[in-house]
């Protein structure tokens, strides 16, 4: 019997709407990512979630929580879904990194797998911990359906993990607000990807 696991993007914040980086830096969701939290719970209201999980920033956990409410579950804090670490990129556009980090950025876009922001993490240390934290949750709730809250580069690490993707190209994945990906997760680690950066819950009235 596989697993059933629903990975969600967190809700808008001020800081997405501003193109500013956020990384590890607790920003809430903003009036824009409450209502799209709340349209996210409604369209996994009719999912038999199990059980619940978010990263333990603010934006993560909101989301996680309105939709554990439409289950009266509980959400269950995960450091190790913390989104990527941006150092001191954390807090400026892209714009100002281009201006202000011109060599650290060239390099981040060559290879952000073993490259990260000065004082940041590279891909390949989300992913140890990110993976990690995966089957932590796998391990305790197998053939479960499992719903995870958390973040866009950080879900961008564990799908490129989990079909084989080259972390080098990662960052090429999509993932809008509040995007639905559903993947199912078999012995000997067979995955099958049946929903990828589903935002139709948005665009319903």
């Amino acid at each position: 019997m596989g697993t059933k696991i629903i990975l969600v993007r967190h809700g808008e914040t001020e800081w997405n709407r501003q193109l500013r980086f956020q990384g590890s830096q607790d920003i809430s969701l903003n009036d824009k990512g409450i209502e799209q939290a709340e349209k996210l719970a409604q369209r996994l209201s009719y999912e038999e979630i199990d059980v619940v999980y978010a990263s333990d920033l603010g934006r993560a956990y909101q989301t996680a929580k309105a939709v554990a409410k439409e289950h009266n579950l509980e959400v269950h804090k995960l450091s190790e879904l913390q989104e990527i670490n941006f150092g001191q990129w954390e807090g400026l556009t892209y714009n100002q990194i281009q201006e202000e980090y011109q060599a650290e950025w060239v390099m981040w876009e060559e290879n952000p797998a073993l490259n990260g922001a000065p004082e940041g993490e590279s891909l390949k240390d989300v992913q140890e911990r990110s993976v990690k934290g995966l089957e932590e949750i796998l391990s305790g709730h197998s053939g479960n359906t499992i719903l995870i809250v958390s973040h866009g580069g950080v879900i961008k690490v564990l799908i490129s993990t989990l079909f084989g993707i080259p972390l080098a190209k990662a960052w090429q994945l999509m993932q809008s607000n509040t995007a639905v990906n559903i993947i199912n997760y078999y012995e000997e680690n067979k995955v099958t990807l049946e929903l990828f950066n589903c935002i139709r819950h948005l665009e319903e009235k």
